[in-house]
């Protein structure tokens, strides 16, 4: 598959492949940006050692908070620590930091436009064992409706290990979903996270598939299997949920006509919905939605769950060749 994004070290499906664990990443940039910025503070909602904050209570631990399993009085106080001028990051599974403890990170971080930056940790189906009560596939979508709020969804290693001081530099909160499953590396050491822009991968094509988070692999390689069909797809990555790129939106949709959204998240308000809007006000056309229906997670491993939910490459490019065909 030719590529015409500098960056993309990702060629072909059988390339050898480097497979990195986002955690760690993340926990080592923690450190790293910690080192350089002493206003860092990390609150751990007794989820530090899962959720990447084991290294940095290690070599801070004068910066490092134990709240316990109180996710409402850990963001509100990671709020009060943000109007002193730190620079906090508060992290536990997705559920909690995004759901029990909402009415905080509505009216404690977003409307008053505090830099707190909240990072959901296994997000999707990391960890779809456990059910539909940890495997939420809704909290971008839910927390796309807030003011103020920045979404980014890291597809690989380079990406993960940019987020963190990405998200520092932002003004305003931002909530950071973090895979648990170990992501293979599809970008160089010189590719950039940038808030708000999305990377297009692969420029020419009949049809443009937009992916977010661990999604953009799998839309690689569904349109290197397109592409022995006779099929070329333009491929965009697109790790910033909110505010999303209009101006990739738009360009796609003039290009190519034909969009297909790419998620491991509900079709109910996350990316293929943010496209839709972008799509709908400036050049309607047809588009197609690839994530989870409107239900609750079935249980099972991940591999199993993105076979059901029609999540592989190969079942991504088998909806994508019988959405080109349509009229």
């Amino acid at each position: 598959m030719k590529s015409n994004y500098k960056n993309l070290i990702f060629n072909d499906i059988n390339d050898e492949a480097v497979m990195e664990d986002p955690r760690k990443i993340l926990a080592e940039a923690l450190v790293e940006l910690g080192k350089s910025n002493k206003d860092v503070v990390f609150v751990s909602v007794d989820s530090s050692l899962g959720a990447s904050g084991g290294p940095f209570n290690k070599n801070f631990p004068e910066r490092h908070f134990e709240f316990g399993i109180a996710e409402q009085n850990g963001m509100g106080e990671a709020a009060g620590m943000a109007t002193c001028g730190k620079i906090p990051f508060i992290a536990g599974y997705v559920p909690f930091v995004s759901y029990r403890c909402f009415e905080q990170v509505r009216d404690d971080v977003c409307k008053t436009n505090l830099n707190v930056n909240i990072i959901g940790n296994n997000s999707g189906f990391s960890v779809s064992a456990l059910g539909p009560t940890h495997v939420v596939l809704e909290d971008a979508g839910v927390l796309r409706s807030l003011p103020n709020l920045t979404i980014l969804n890291p597809a690989d290693g380079s990406e993960y290990r940019q987020v963190a001081k990405v998200a520092s530099e932002i003004e305003g909160p931002v909530y950071i979903r973090v895979s648990r499953i170990k992501a293979r590396r599809i970008f160089d050491d010189e590719h950039k996270l940038i808030p708000g822009k999305a990377n297009v991968l692969k420029d020419e094509g009949d049809i443009t598939i937009i992916a977010t988070g661990t999604m953009t692999l799998n839309a690689l390689v569904a349109a290197s299997m397109l592409e022995t069909k006779g099929i070329k797809a333009r491929v965009i990555n697109m790790s910033t949920l909110k505010p999303i790129d209009e101006e990739a939106v738009i360009d796609s949709a003039k290009k190519t006509k034909k969009i297909v959204t790419v998620e491991e998240h509900s079709i109910i308000n996350g990316l293929g919905a943010a496209v839709a809007e972008v799509v709908v006000r400036n050049n309607p056309v047809k588009m197609k939605f690839i994530g989870t229906p409107d239900k609750f997670a079935v249980v099972g491993s991940y591999e199993e769950c993105l076979d059901y939910y029609n999540l592989t490459p190969e079942k991504i490019a088998l909806q994508v060749a019988d959405f080109a065909k349509e009229s």
